[in-house]
């Protein structure tokens, strides 16, 4: 992508500022989508549907622009960044935070991987030479701070089957979540790399392929083809009792939501984000996309009626501060 695209008004840097800030909107939505499908189908399942959502998304996109299957005259350097991208952000991230929902739910995980501006930040300086303006740090900063305030401040009130929330259990998806944003910062750069004058659709179709591949290898060195095939043989199941047409629906249920989080994430949402990382510094997109947290708090009271505290909305102001800093 180049300085020179304009939509709506809007060129270089204002329409990547526009790019990540859309990017947290659907990721929000993702969240949700992911943290209760994940529940019912189990987190390797919801990552191999999702991303062959995605592909068929991709694939037919591409037919109808491009007239192609996959993106043409790809570089080999292309390929290897844009798939490598894939196995470690779409893999090896989301592997990790998708365990995490199931762990320690998305308000708690989506918390930690607001570190992925930092690490994003840190290696963009160390790998790709990229400079932060001082206003642009502030801004960064102030936004982290302010998402760890707004979603750190509310008490983890959640437990496990005994009515006791389990120590392990905790630590063990918190470090699920740690390694999630350490798979995104990695893809985000890998990304850039790979992506450099193609279109972010093209590329993130590539990147969706391989993540695509990496999760169906899991599958069969996990041994969990059968279960796959037997939930979706059941979605399509006539059902006889009672009890089998309510399980029958809570499955078609997790699938429909699947499928919306597909399209929202992986397909518009990850598109957008490589958009808004072509046209930023890699630290000051990985930002903006990280407000997730801060938007799920008002989806948390609209949706699922949960208090809000005054805590969690100076955090949100302090981290919309910080996006300000950043657009300006």
């Amino acid at each position: 992508m180049n300085a020179s695209l304009n939509i709506a008004g809007l060129t270089g840097s204002g329409l990547g500022v526009l790019a990540g800030l859309s990017t947290a909107v659907l990721w929000t939505a993702t969240a949700v989508c992911f943290e209760a499908s994940s529940r019912r189908l189990g987190s390797l399942t919801v990552n191999v549907l999702r991303l062959a959502v995605a592909a068929i998304l991709f694939t037919a996109l591409s037919l109808l622009r491009m007239r192609h299957l996959l993106p043409a005259a790809l570089s080999q350097e292309a390929w290897f960044y844009l798939g490598l991208s894939g196995l470690i952000g779409f893999v090896i991230g989301d592997v990790f935070l998708f365990q995490a929902f199931v762990l320690i739910g998305a308000r708690l995980s989506m918390l930690i991987y607001s570190s992925v501006p930092l690490m994003t930040a840190l290696c963009g300086f160390l790998f790709l030479g990229e400079n932060m303006s001082g206003r642009a740090l502030l801004g960064m900063g102030l936004t982290v701070v302010g998402i760890a305030i707004a979603v750190g401040g509310k008490p983890d009130t959640s437990k496990d089957g005994t009515g006791v929330k389990a120590g392990s259990r905790r630590t063990a998806g918190i470090l699920m979540a740690f390694g999630g944003a350490a798979g995104q910062a990695a893809g985000l750069l890998l990304a850039k790399r790979g992506a450099v004058g193609l279109d972010s659709f093209a590329a993130t179709q590539i990147r969706v392929l391989a993540g695509l591949l990496g999760f169906l290898a899991l599958l069969v060195a996990a041994g969990k083809v059968r279960v796959l095939r037997d939930q979706l043989r059941g979605a399509t199941a006539a059902g006889g009792t009672a009890g089998d047409h309510a399980q029958l629906r809570s499955l078609r249920r997790a699938l429909l939501v699947m499928s919306l989080g597909a399209l929202l994430g992986p397909f518009l949402g990850v598109s957008l984000g490589l958009l808004s990382t072509q046209l930023l510094p890699a630290g000051t997109a990985a930002t903006l996309m990280s407000i997730v947290p801060v938007l799920l708090i008002p989806v948390s009271a609209l949706a699922f009626r949960e208090r809000i505290f005054l805590v969690e909305i100076a955090g949100a102001v302090l981290a919309v501060s910080g996006v300000a800093l950043l657009a300006s």
